[in-house]
């Protein structure tokens, strides 16, 4: 959307959620308890591994949205395969409802203190590369819209930095200058559809 000077603002964390989000849904939705144990493109890690993470990570952003500090201990996910992804669905309709574009101010993770704009962008970038993840463990890949992709280059080049490398993310993946924008991205992030 164009500012008042006619420069094209960036989209906010609360739009990128959304995004992200509906992307994401898409796939879950798709999962049975019988892809539960298939691998994903996050090494070592089996579908229902990815999928606690997922249902942490989205807690603990919904905590964000509505507290100035997180604590940095992983809650325990449900076990089973259909309550684990209905808690999966609850939290990230939950997230939208917290993150208020208006609210501003820092949120304090241990000893960092990020921006509650910047947190929210970046947990919009997880939410949509987990989407990509479980889409491929399924065998149905779906590739992240251009528009998205390209509004979260930005966020992945900019905290996607090599002291993530290999605990968060895999080495970056070569590809050609003409890649689309998701392929980009998924690059920067450790991930190949040749996984």
């Amino acid at each position: 959307m164009p500012t008042a000077t006619g420069q094209i603002r960036p989209p906010s964390a609360v739009e990128l959620l959304e995004r992200a989000i509906a992307y994401t849904r898409a796939s879950l939705v798709q999962v049975t308890e019988a892809d539960l144990d298939r691998p994903t493109p996050c090494q070592g890690w089996r579908l229902r591994d990815l999928l606690g993470h997922m249902d942490d990570s989205l807690e603990a952003m919904a905590a964000a949205a509505q507290a100035t500090s997180l604590s940095l201990v992983p809650t325990e996910a449900p076990s089973e395969g259909a309550d684990l992804l209905d808690s999966i669905c609850l939290r990230a309709r939950g997230l939208l409802s917290h993150w208020h574009p208006e609210r501003d101010g820092a949120v304090e993770l241990g000893e960092l203190s990020l921006p509650r704009e910047l947190l929210g962008a970046v947990g919009a970038l997880e939410i949509t590369l987990h989407g990509w993840d479980v889409a491929e463990a399924i065998g149905r890949p779906r590739s992240i819209p251009s528009g998205l992709a390209m509004d979260l280059w930005s966020v992945a080049r900019d905290h996607v930095t090599e002291a993530d490398r290999p605990f968060r993310f895999g080495p970056p993946v070569e590809v050609s200058d003409w890649a689309t924008p998701a392929t980009q991205l998924l690059a920067h992030t450790g991930r190949s559809t040749r996984w």
